[in-house]
């Protein structure tokens, strides 16, 4: 069950303010391309930016030796952060830009930033939740703990138009998806893109698709009227965005994973589960984390 919504004619801006963007860099292809991104959007609402390099840890019981063999990577760090530096120079040299090297963790350390950041943003790599439990993944750890949005950029399936591509919002009961539709308005009017608010519905709550008769299509339409009115006093706030409401019998996590093929950003809520309680109980966010085919912000 499908339905659409053209904006009105008059344009309303009344857009959340994002100031500093944090991004983490640690010299890989996944953490450029998020760098590039996010230098993307600082340049569209002037906001500053602040990247951020953890040197690698190790532990020693000889605090000369431990120094000794700091060294090249911090040398080497300093080296990524001027680079990276540079990187957002090419792209807009009026954006405000700040660079931190730490010994600290990277999870733990963005997570402290992320008390004042008003976005995370971070490169994935391929993984699974069942390795995240196992050796530590950062980006799940980071998700899991910060405080303000984070995105997981991903590479695009395909190469993403200006418009056409949508940002594709996954909508429940909770809490965290309203958030999620605050995130994902938001950021359709600041690309300029449509968007797509997904909602699954359980496939015992009505009759197979294949039946037409009227009382049949009455689960579907309340389920569409209840997503509609989860996004409405939002979408007013954003009248210039075209949206698009979807209701599904069907996981959300396949669903969404699908739907990322095609969109500009995906957005979905996140409960605060940790790694290992997401990967027992089952966390869409956590799974798209590893799987997602373009950018994904995980709003909590």
């Amino acid at each position: 069950m499908n339905a659409t919504h053209k904006p009105p004619s008059t344009t309303v801006w009344t857009n959340t303010v994002l100031t500093e963007i944090v991004v983490g860099v640690d010299g890989s292809e996944s953490s450029r391309g998020a760098l590039v991104w996010a230098a993307g959007l600082a340049h569209d609402v002037k906001a500053r930016i602040r990247i951020v390099h953890a040197l690698p840890q190790r532990e020693s019981a000889n605090r000369v030796t431990r120094e000794l063999r700091a060294s090249k990577p911090r040398l080497l760090g300093k080296r990524l952060l001027r680079s990276s530096r540079n990187e957002v120079d090419r792209i807009d040299p009026d954006i405000a830009v700040d660079t931190v090297l730490t010994d600290d963790p990277i999870a733990s350390f963005l997570g402290a930033l992320s008390h004042t950041a008003d976005l995370i943003v971070i490169g994935g790599t391929p993984s699974s939740p069942v390795r995240d439990v196992v050796f530590g993944h950062h980006a799940t750890r980071i998700v899991a703990d910060a405080q303000c949005p984070v995105v997981v950029w991903r590479p695009h399936a395909v190469a993403p138009a200006v418009t056409s591509q949508p940002v594709v919002v996954g909508v429940d009961n909770s809490d965290s998806s309203h958030g999620a539709i605050l995130g994902a308005f938001w950021f359709a009017d600041t690309l300029q893109a449509p968007l797509m608010a997904l909602h699954m519905v359980s496939s015992g709550s009505h009759r197979p698709a294949t039946t037409v008769d009227a009382d049949a299509q009455e689960p579907k339409a309340g389920s569409l009227a209840w997503l509609g009115s989860r996004v409405r006093a939002t979408s007013e706030r954003h009248p210039s965005v075209e949206f698009h409401l979807h209701c599904l019998e069907a996981s959300a996590d396949h669903e969404l994973r699908r739907a990322s093929e095609t969109a500009r950003l995906v957005v979905v809520g996140s409960r605060g589960l940790g790694p290992v309680a997401g990967s027992i109980r089952g966390s869409v966010g956590q799974s798209l984390v590893h799987s997602s085919h373009c950018p994904i912000l995980v709003v909590r």
